[in-house]
């Protein structure tokens, strides 16, 4: 077995069979069997914190989560990373919402996830899935929360051509990357899983080549470069493979779970 000391894994498309559930019980034997070998666990996503440790609430004051692809972390419940955009980018980002309204957007609070009314149920709905406190506002001006990342949601053919759309926008003062599935997230420059990783890792004294870690999507790319051993899942973007050291079977397969067992027994 390499020296792990950290798996760090995606939850949508990686972790997750369909963005809520797994085999627990199976989980549950590897959890147990990294905690023996002293080995961390971290969920590293672009979700919410309070969705992840929903979905992990056996685990969550024993594990690290990176949420918000990287912009807010936590150990064991300790909050130990946020970076929240400045009050001048979420003006900017407000007036932006309000100019492009074919493209709508949550805004990810450190206390809440926020939709302006008037935009769709049916983005509220979605974005419900990755974020457990989520509410209506009547305007984002009326948010008094630190903003960590601002998502959403197009159809899929549509989101490369707004990606490069919003980074023409927003490119000055923030970064912009895909989730996958047709989201997207305009982030805190310089802001990604890998520099949320780095903040673990340096609470624990654990080296990136001692790590392991999962990924399917764009914002996985930095992480997968950056740990020792970085699986793209089987069904994931040439572009994530390509970065990957190995590839992990499919998702819809339990390929993280898999793959786990073979390297921790």
């Amino acid at each position: 077995m390499p020296n792990i000391r950290l798996v760090a894994v995606d939850e949508d498309g990686t972790f997750l069979r369909d963005h809520i559930h797994y085999d627990n019980e199976r989980f549950g034997r590897l959890f147990d069997r990294m905690q023996a070998l002293g080995v961390r666990f971290v969920v590293a996503t672009g979700n919410q914190r309070y969705q992840v440790e929903s979905l992990f609430s056996e685990y969550a004051n024993r594990m690290g989560i990176v949420s918000a692809s990287g912009a807010y972390v936590v150990d064991g419940g300790d909050e130990v990373f946020v970076a929240h955009a400045s009050d001048k980018a979420v003006a900017r980002m407000i007036d932006i919402c309000h100019d492009v309204r074919d493209v709508p957007f949550a805004f990810i609070g450190v206390r809440c996830t926020y939709v302006e009314r008037g935009t769709d149920q049916a983005f509220f709905d979605d974005m419900s899935l990755y974020s457990t406190r989520i509410e209506w506002v009547e305007d984002f001006r009326d948010v008094d929360d630190k903003i960590i990342m601002f998502s959403s949601l197009v159809d899929e053919n549509r989101v490369k051509s707004e990606i490069e759309r919003f980074r023409e926008t927003v490119g000055d003062f923030m970064d912009v990357t895909g989730s996958g599935g047709g989201y997207f997230d305009v982030m805190c420059p310089g802001i990604n899983k890998a520099v949320g990783l780095r903040h673990l890792l340096d609470r624990h004294g654990i080296r990136p080549e001692e790590c392991v870690a999962f990924g399917d999507s764009d914002n996985d790319l930095e992480m997968l470069e950056f740990v020792g051993l970085g699986y793209a899942m089987q069904d994931a973007p040439e572009n994530v493979k390509a970065v990957a050291d190995r590839i992990a079977p499919p998702c819809a397969e339990d390929g993280v779970l898999q793959v786990l067992e073979d390297l921790l027994f």
